[in-house]
């Protein structure tokens, strides 16, 4: 047996079917009432407002309501009505909104919205409507200034006939914003120039040449949109202009912003890194490589398309799932730059140092990029190119912090009848011989590490002047053991074996 459910949308579906094809009613049933929350709303460009209908039953039998909207919406602006349709019960109500939306480049206008109401009794399936009106104030950003005939907006239109009219002060007015620009451009650049080259810095002749242009295009192109204001165009014309004229501003701050940090701050990135004093070298020029060729254009990109009205975001969303596939295609890439900018940044090693490479060599850096990092082999004098991720998720050892001093040691062993004091004072001479070896502060140290099968081993502790010079010490300071013991009658353990004979 059908449920009750069914009923009711059976019935729902009748009356939107009777509705569709009788003629328009003249009036709704009496037992219906339709308030009007607000006449009059003004929608601002980038925001959004909500015209509010209430819907009262006040009979007993149910009621079918669906709005429509009559008239045509404003260009730039997006709407919906909610809800699309509603069952009022008897002795109840329900609100009907109308939300609208603009954008930033809102048109600025006064329209009249036409909304009705198609009622149908679901008892007796009479139907009717109900209209309502309300007004809808637009309001542009842009486009507020009404100069009239004023030559700047400020003096009253003084030229004789026939320049006498708004054309005229147009054309005075923009003349004279263009006078100042050049003026900026041909004579106060070079007289601000002139004054700072009595100055040791140079900075300030590059700040001026990187903002004279730019700076000189935005008043003209301020002039250009202050002088049409003047004349009687339509107020969608002017509201164009005005948003190209906020686009070419945006342009005009990204562009000064990049060459602001690419002439000023990278090269004074340079400078330092010229300066063998400062450590810091290539961590300021790759900052502002990075910020001059990625963030300020997609921060342009960004401001722009909020101009226009363009969301971004829901973009980025629709490509985001392309975004992971195209991310795990390039972890590696992505691994090593990340990398390279931590160690960038971080700076365990600076080009000249030596480190351990992973063969048991020793690398002398030659440079640290954004994916790879080059060493030359000290063993084998060649280039070695490097990932950095797998530098990342090493230890590192700099061999050239905090000094260029090495320790090491050498081990010895001799008979175990030998006078332990005598073989010490004889390997602490053969350091001295030794001229990589330090003294003094940092003179060796023997030990007696083991005695063991008619052996003793003694580990002498050295440090070498320089970490280029330890294979060096090492070999001499061998060289000079030998000759010391031989001076002195003492002589190295020999390997002792026991061979058994079976007869």
């Amino acid at each position: 047996m059908p449920s009750r459910g069914f009923y009711q949308c059976l019935v729902l579906l009748s009356a939107l079917f009777l509705i569709c094809l009788s003629p328009a009613a003249t009036s709704a049933p009496a037992d219906v009432s339709v308030f009007q929350v607000s006449d009059e709303l003004t929608l601002d460009a980038g925001g959004s407002v909500s015209f509010e209908w209430v819907a009262y039953n006040d009979g007993a039998d149910r009621l079918l309501v669906i709005p429509e909207l009559l008239s045509e919406i404003p260009e730039r602006i997006t709407w919906t009505l909610e809800p699309s349709y509603a069952v009022i019960e008897g002795g109840s109500g329900r609100s009907f909104y109308l939300n609208l939306s603009a954008g930033t480049d809102l048109y600025t206008d006064v329209t009249q919205l036409d909304m009705v109401f198609r009622i149908t009794d679901m008892n007796t399936l009479e139907s009717g409507e109900v209209e309502r009106q309300v007004v809808l104030n637009a309001e542009s950003l842009y486009g507020h200034l009404d100069r009239e005939n004023r030559i700047l907006g400020v003096w009253e239109n003084f030229l004789p006939s026939p320049f006498d009219g708004h054309w005229g002060a147009f054309g005075l007015s923009l003349l004279i914003w263009v006078a100042i620009g050049l003026l900026v451009m041909k004579v106060v650049g070079p007289a601000i120039r002139h004054l700072t080259r009595k100055t040791k810095s140079k900075w300030d002749d590059i700040i001026i040449e990187v903002v004279r242009l730019p700076l000189t295009v935005l008043i003209i192109a301020f002039g250009l949109i202050s002088s049409i204001e003047i004349l009687d165009l339509p107020a969608t014309l002017v509201t164009d202009l005005e948003l190209a004229y906020m686009i070419v501003l945006t342009i005009i701050a990204a562009v000064v912003g990049y060459r602001v940090l690419v002439k000023v701050v990278a090269c004074w990135g340079k400078e330092i890194c010229d300066d063998r004093k400062d450590d810091t070298k290539d961590v300021l020029v790759n900052a502002v490589s990075l910020v001059g060729k990625v963030v300020i254009p997609v921060a342009a990109v960004f401001v722009i398309a909020g101009l226009l009205g363009v969301n971004l975001g829901n973009m980025i969303l629709g490509v985001g799932f392309l975004g992971l596939v195209i991310g795990y295609a390039t972890q590696n890439t992505l691994s090593n730059m990340f990398a390279g900018l931590q160690l960038l940044f971080d700076r365990p090693f600076k080009p000249g140092d030596r480190i351990p490479l992973s063969d048991g060599h020793t690398g002398q850096v030659l440079d640290v990029g954004l994916l790879t990092s080059s060493f030359l082999d000290l063993d084998t004098f060649e280039t070695v190119i490097i990932p950095n991720s797998m530098i990342e998720n090493q230890v590192i050892v700099n061999m050239n912090s905090p000094d260029l001093r090495w320790k090491s040691d050498v081990k010895v062993k001799v008979p175990s009848d030998q006078d332990p004091r005598t073989v010490e004072k004889l390997m602490m001479e053969a350091s001295r011989r030794t001229p990589q070896i330090l003294q003094g502060e940092r003179a060796p140290v023997v030990r007696v590490s083991e005695v063991k099968e008619g052996r003793m081993l003694l580990t002498i502790f050295i440090w070498i002047d320089d970490v280029a010079n330890r294979h060096l010490a090492r070999t001499e300071y061998r060289r000079n053991l030998v000759k010391v013991f031989q001076e002195n009658g003492v002589e190295f353990a020999i390997p002792r074996r026991q061979v058994w004979l079976n007869h």
